[in-house]
């Protein structure tokens, strides 16, 4: 068999909740559920009818038999995510336990519960209590606690050694001629090895292999020493690398081998992108350019149907409708499916991923910091790979203006600094208003900073505010990382919810030190603390989409207010139309680059034409072919379709080319 093989355990799944908590007592775990019903995985119950409004305890079962060519082999049990608190048996033997965390990977080695031959059974009980020992802390949290088997579980089939996790990076390095050019990039980084069991000597074979789509373009073969159960890896040069760009989302396939004695007995997977984004001053740099960004933040688990437990074509629907709505970057509340940022990753979408604190306690103090370590290390070390992530959250609205949350901050940001020096580290404040220079968000490497002055921050002077914010942090960039309006707390609809969004944009765009706005929210979402609707339907309705994902006319600004270029049409005496494309140098504001204008006439005629690279604030003068401006009697070049498209497919702007005329 091959090194490694990964089993879905997706289906024939059986489920039953324990409201009087019975499951323990009568050994559920030995004797299987009484009276299971069978479900498929990913699962929540608090999407089925009379569960709604369960917190508790539910049990899963599953069976399976060993191949025989797992025979001798090690075999673990992977979680992509439970919540909460879970408990694994094998065969009436526990496996292992996980707490404190819902929505982080873990895996069990089942190897010495796993029968070879006749059937084996899985059991598992998952809580979603409410709790004080965990995060998010009792119910200090504005999203749904939905429980269950959350994501995805897999069996993993290896070889005696074999890779826990890899922490692989891609640097590029910039010619000094040319800063928008990498001369060269090195892959590099370690491997966790799995378990703790003792190692041959003290080296493994190593393999690495690269490649960009189909073609090989690097490999190398070593022994390479491992100390601690790390396994550092020799850096890898490629030669003028493509750069990752959520225009152009580059990535590269890593092909990491193990083994000993002249076999393989662990492969793995991972896909990078060789990419640098820094700050200077109060810029946001990406691969050394200053760019301002237009980014939205979403709240997965809110369809009805599904929950938390939205399967990965759903969740690439929603991140499709971010995408269309010419956003780029944006934030998480709570920790994310790798599949989730696989996609982000290959589609261009800048991420900050979060530790789940929220609200309480309002004061964290040193007594949490295990645990919040604990949501960083199973963060960070799963999902360091990752091209889209470029900051790492660590934690969201907790009272900012506490020295004690300063401490804590900076605190928890040089833990994640030991795991991750690479990237930025941000704590997300709703109190920086107050007083900037205090607040606990200055503990990161920007200000994240989340803006509802007019409603739940009363009424004050918002350029004031932000010019206060300027002079006190002149060499951190300022990240507004919400704003918008929550229903039915105030009264205006989506009418002044679309307001709110044009009017708080006009007023960012004048002061350079933002360099990025994440609008609160792409969706209406399901929420414990919801004031609208009841059961899976409890919501807070604060997006620009409905629970089922359903537009509202503010989705249509928001896509306007996001296009990073502008285009008009004009036309002369003689009937030539032209199309002038300016690149926005405000919000967002970067470097336009491999876009292309698509026309398509009322007779079906069509033409693409190629825009040059702009920089910010430059415009380019396209000429449309006679052939889509006449048809029949006289020019109808109106009524011709028009669509900006980006690299990736997603387009930035449509419509009939008379809506974009310009009166000469």
């Amino acid at each position: 068999m091959q090194s490694r093989l990964t089993v879905p355990l997706q289906g024939s799944w059986r489920f039953q909740a324990d409201p009087d908590n019975e499951g323990v007592k009568q050994q559920w775990y030995e004797r299987g559920l009484p009276e299971g019903a069978e479900v498929t995985i990913p699962h929540t119950w608090n999407v089925q009818a009379g569960l709604e409004e369960f917190r508790g305890t539910g049990w899963y079962a599953y069976s399976f038999e060993c191949e025989p060519a797992w025979s001798g082999k090690t075999l673990r049990l992977q979680f992509d995510a439970a919540y909460r608190d879970a408990v694994v048996w094998v065969n009436g033997s526990k496996a292992g336990e996980h707490t404190g965390s819902g929505y982080t990977a873990f895996a069990f080695d089942i190897s010495a519960y796993v029968q070879e031959r006749g059937m084996n059974v899985i059991v598992v009980s998952v809580n979603n209590e409410n709790s004080d020992t965990a995060l998010p802390i009792s119910n200090s949290f504005d999203w749904a606690d939905d429980g269950g088997l959350i994501r995805g579980v897999s069996l993993i089939v290896t070889g005696e050694f074999a890779v826990d996790y890899a922490k692989l990076d891609a640097k590029p390095t910039f010619a000094e001629s040319d800063q928008s050019i990498a001369e060269y990039g090195v892959i590099g980084g370690s491997a966790k090895l799995w378990g703790a069991t003792a190692l041959p000597g003290e080296h493994l074979d190593v393999s690495v292999t690269v490649r960009y789509g189909n073609t090989v373009i690097a490999t190398d073969t070593y022994e390479a020493p491992a100390t601690g159960q790390v396994v550092r890896l020799r850096d890898l040069r490629i030669e003028r690398p493509y750069l990752w760009h959520f225009d152009h989302p580059h990535l590269y396939e890593v092909q990491l081998a193990i083994g000993t004695e002249g076999r393989w007995t662990d492969e793995v997977v991972v896909h990078l992108g060789f990419r640098e984004i820094t700050t200077s001053g109060s810029k946001l740099l990406l691969n050394r350019e200053p760019v301002r960004l237009m980014g939205v933040e979403w709240m997965p688990g809110s369809h009805p149907d599904r929950g938390m437990a939205e399967t990965e074509e759903q969740l690439a629907e929603t991140l499709r409708q971010i995408k269309h709505a010419n956003c780029v970057i944006t934030r998480f509340h709570w920790q994310q499916d790798s599949k989730l940022l696989d996609w982000c990753d290959r589609n261009g979408l800048l991420v900050q991923e979060e530790i789940p604190h929220w609200q309480k306690p309002a004061e964290p103090n040193e007594e949490l910091l295990p645990l919040a370590r604990q949501h960083a290390e199973e963060m960070i070390n799963r999902h360091y790979h990752h091209a889209c992530v470029y900051a790492w959250g660590i934690g969201n609205e907790v009272d900012g203006q506490h020295p004690d949350t300063v401490a804590y901050m900076q605190a928890l940001k040089q833990y994640a600094l030991e795991l991750d020096s690479t990237r930025l580290i941000n704590y997300v404040s709703n109190t920086v208003h107050l007083d900037p220079a205090s607040d606990a968000t200055g503990a990161g490497d920007l200000i994240f900073w989340n803006d509802y002055i007019g409603t739940w921050h009363g009424d004050l002077d918002r350029a004031k505010v932000i010019a206060q914010m300027t002079a006190d942090y002149p060499d951190k960039p300022i990240v507004v990382a919400e704003y918008g309006l929550c229903e039915p707390a105030f009264e205006g609809g989506d009418a002044r919810r679309e307001r709110i969004l044009i009017e708080n944009t006009e007023e960012y765009r004048k002061h350079p030190g933002i360099a990025a706005l994440i609008y609160f929210s792409l969706n209406d979402y399901r929420t414990q603390m919801g004031e609208e609707g009841e059961g899976r339907l409890r919501q807070r309705v604060h997006g620009s989409t409905d629970l089922y994902g359903k537009p509202k006319p503010s989705y249509e600004a928001l896509r306007r207010t996001g296009a990073p270029v502008t285009l008009s049409v004009v036309a002369n005496a003689q009937g030539n139309v032209s199309l002038v494309v300016a690149a926005r140098d405000d919000v967002p504001s970067h470097r336009i680059a491999g876009y292309v204008v698509e026309l398509t006439s009322p007779s079906g005629q069509s033409e693409k034409l190629v825009v040059p690279a702009l920089q910010p604030g430059e415009r380019c003068l396209l000429q449309v072919p006679a052939a889509l401006t006449r048809h029949g009697e006289g020019s109808v070049w109106s009524r011709a379709n028009v669509r900006i498209v980006r690299p990736t497919g997603y387009s930035v702007l449509e419509g009939k080319l008379s809506e974009f005329f310009d009166t000469p």
